[in-house]
């Protein structure tokens, strides 16, 4: 038994496809990412204006001397406007929930700090102070 063996040629294939994949998918995470970034970027932009919108009003109210309790009304519409703002960029992950809560509550401790100030806002250890003495007269 004799077996002729023919010498094998080996061929080099050259596989440029697996590269090629990588740089494509790579190129397409990349277009993703920044299209995801300025997406963000309009959501936390938002979010900042309607902030800072509300607290140059709640500054020009407390510097007024003459405010009447009506005016708070205007800040709180503004007010309703930055928190539906910062809702939505949590909503969409621009935000962390964490952070944005703490954007809502600096907003509405600033107003209460106002309502204070003028004397609209009475906080309830005042209160229950104010009533023990009442009763105690």
């Amino acid at each position: 038994m004799c077996v002729q063996k023919k010498p094998m040629r080996r061929q080099m294939i050259v596989c440029e496809a697996a590269p090629t994949k990588k740089a494509d998918s790579a190129a397409k995470r990349a277009r993703q990412a920044e299209k995801r970034r300025v997406y963000n970027k309009s959501k936390k932009s938002e979010a900042r204006t309607r902030m800072k919108k509300v607290l140059e009003a709640l500054d020009g109210l407390k510097k007024k001397s003459e405010a009447q309790p009506d005016e708070i009304v205007t800040v709180e519409k503004l007010i309703g406007e930055a928190y539906s703002a910062i809702d939505k960029a949590v909503k969409v992950r621009a935000l962390h929930k964490n952070t944005g809560a703490r954007r809502k509550s600096r907003l509405a401790r600033r107003k209460k700090a106002v309502e204070i100030h003028h004397g609209w806002y009475v906080p309830a250890t005042a209160a229950a102070a104010e009533e023990a003495v009442a009763m105690a007269a």
